[in-house]
């Protein structure tokens, strides 16, 4: 059978039809039989159909019989993070021909998209999985479930999906994977962030813990501490749970990131933290930490521009620096955020630069008309509700009741 697929692939890539590849050597009706594995076949034959496409049939064989490992551990790379591996298995898989067959083609394509997806080139990534999506009918039950794990992913990772109230997307797409047919606990990790996504923290922590249980057996230290601290952001949640202990736990990661070399991981614990301090009114310590995490970052990256602002909502709302410092480190983020066409980010630079200019009535003209529409429409409840209660504040004080009760309305 897998001679006649390779006889059938070569075939069609040398724009042949099965009466030209047959002629002389036996009948169309009997090719087509070979090629469909539906006959026996004499090496003899297969011989002469090789010679005819001048390939080796043995060494196609062999590689063809590569090609499952191969995709298996690119697709075990991509899980790992192993960059290199990635990159070598891809050179390796892209010169074997028969890859590109009707065999593969979805397996190695599904994979190609989801290294599309990390190296952020979403609009490729979302083309293919469309493809895939119009024949989904011919998938295996393997492939249909990589389809939508990978669709997940897609939806996760492409923040201009999810910034434009796409945040029930990939929720919608993990849903459809049955794990018992797919196998891939990987997915656990995916499925937790979607129902971060929509603020159901317990499934969060659930599958959180579950994706952890299976980076452990697996050996896969990086991405056990991606789960340790996605946890630990749903524990934030939670009042009941000792703060101390948050701390300690964030630590230690932060600790066990230095002797294993994370520093973008680093850099993510540190910003938590600091988020940690913030909402706990700590700010010189908030402070502290996201000063550490902008340390540790790439100039004018994206990371880069999340740490800085942080740094300056801290050192804002806690009073710790000058104003025209402040002003100055403002004026800096709010250019990169400009730079990198991040709407998000130039509206909360906006938010902070009038609120350090003391115009108190362009700072809640700004809330009203701009900040709080964008963060209803992306659903972003943390920034919501935080600058909704400004709002809120400032109408009752100012005596516009019915304003604050349809700010307090929201907020329920």
């Amino acid at each position: 059978m897998l001679q006649g697929e390779i006889i059938k692939f070569y075939r069609e890539k040398n724009n042949m039809t099965q009466a030209q590849l047959a002629d002389g050597i036996c009948t169309t009706t009997h090719i087509s039989k070979i090629e469909r594995g539906k006959t026996a076949y004499s090496e003899e034959l297969i011989t002469l159909f090789s010679e005819r496409l001048a390939i080796d049939i043995k060494k196609e064989i062999e590689s063809v019989e590569r090609i499952e490992k191969l995709l298996q551990q690119w697709h075990q790379s991509m899980i790992l993070g192993r960059n290199e591996m990635i990159e070598h298995i891809k050179n390796e898989l892209e010169e074997i021909a028969f890859v590109y067959s009707s065999y593969y083609i979805s397996h190695y394509q599904l994979l190609h998209a989801r290294y599309n997806i990390i190296h952020r080139n979403h609009k490729k990534a979302f083309e293919i999985l469309e493809n895939i999506r119009k024949k989904s009918q011919e998938l295996t039950p393997y492939e249909y479930n990589l389809l939508h794990h990978i669709y997940g992913i897609y939806y996760i990772s492409d923040s201009a999906h999810v910034t434009q109230g796409g945040h029930l997307k990939p929720l919608q797409f993990l849903e459809k994977v049955q794990i018992d047919e797919y196998g891939n606990e990987e997915y656990y990790y995916h499925l937790a962030i979607s129902y971060h996504l929509i603020s159901s923290h317990i499934m969060a922590y659930y599958y959180a813990e579950k994706a952890l249980r299976y980076f452990r057996a697996t050996n896969n230290y990086a991405r056990s501490m991606d789960a340790e601290t996605f946890m630990l952001l749903q524990l934030s949640r939670d009042d009941s749970v000792d703060f101390d202990n948050i701390v300690e736990r964030y630590h230690q990661l932060i600790q066990n990131c230095d002797t294993l070399g994370f520093t973008t991981k680093k850099a993510i614990l540190l910003n938590n933290l600091g988020f940690e301090y913030f909402h706990k009114g700590e700010y010189p310590l908030s402070k502290n930490c996201h000063w550490e995490a902008m340390q540790l970052d790439e100039p004018e990256s994206p990371s880069h521009l999340l740490h800085l602002y942080n740094y300056l909502d801290t050192c804002l709302e806690g009073n710790l620096s000058r104003k025209n410092i402040l002003l100055k480190k403002i004026k800096e983020g709010l250019s990169l955020a400009e730079k990198l066409d991040s709407k998000h980010f130039i509206v909360l630079f906006q938010i902070i630069k009038l609120k350090a200019q003391g115009n108190e009535d362009a700072y809640y003209k700004f809330l009203e008309e701009k900040a709080l529409p964008h963060f209803s429409k992306i659903n972003h409840v943390i920034y919501y509700k935080r600058y909704g209660k400004v709002l809120f504040e400032h109408y009752i004080k100012t005596n516009q009741y019915l304003k604050a009760s349809e700010v307090l309305g929201d907020q329920l």
